[in-house]
């Protein structure tokens, strides 16, 4: 996914008054970074546990989560430092974590709980699986949206239906923890169901 930037590079100033998913798109406009935000969906981390993660430049990662991520996008804050031989090592999370029910890595054991993801989390989730062409690996997988006109009686249906998926999903996933043999692998699951606004008459 590649999202077109102005000429002129937004420096913190002129990002920070930004919406929070403008900003996201100004991050993800870039693999490094992509690759990044993805690593810190799973939990906080420092340039070097990142490049050590995915394998990329340490002085890449570094630069791109320091100075892009966490001072021009401010979408990233600093939560640790560590004294690592005579340096400092910075440890970072997304700030998107406030807007779920729990922060990124906080459930312990090597199969957390399922938690609430927030909107810019899971689009970042996305576009990683996008980036990397992985949809077709898990069968049944996507991202499937749709536009409905709904009255009130439809409207209680579809929240309903919602609830039971919800429901169901959450005992599947209890299942597997409790079973605790053979592979797992991390999925993003859910329902969506919101009002569609559309464009206003531009500004005179």
């Amino acid at each position: 996914m590649t999202v077109p930037l102005p000429t002129k590079r937004p420096g913190r100033e002129a990002m920070s008054g930004a919406a929070p998913l403008d900003r996201v798109l100004r991050a993800l406009n870039h693999p490094i970074r992509r690759r990044i935000l993805r690593a810190l969906v799973d939990g906080t981390g420092s340039a070097t546990t990142i490049s050590q993660k995915t394998g990329m430049d340490l002085s890449l990662v570094s630069y791109h989560l320091s100075q892009v991520l966490a001072k021009e996008c401010d979408i990233v804050e600093l939560v640790d430092t560590v004294p690592r031989r005579g340096a400092v090592e910075k440890f970072y999370r997304l700030k998107f974590h406030a807007l779920s029910e729990a922060d990124p890595g906080d459930a312990p054991g090597e199969q957390p709980s399922p938690r609430r993801m927030s909107f810019e989390e899971c689009f970042i989730v996305a576009v990683s699986a996008m980036d990397s062409d992985v949809f077709a690996d898990l069968e049944g997988s996507g991202w499937d949206w749709s536009l409905a006109e709904v009255d009130a009686v439809a409207w209680r249906e579809i929240r309903e239906a919602g609830e039971e998926f919800n429901a169901r999903m959450q005992r599947a996933a209890e299942a597997s923890r409790a079973r605790a043999a053979g592979e797992t692998r991390s999925v993003v699951v859910g329902t969506a169901a919101f009002p569609a606004v559309s464009p206003g008459a531009p500004a005179s």
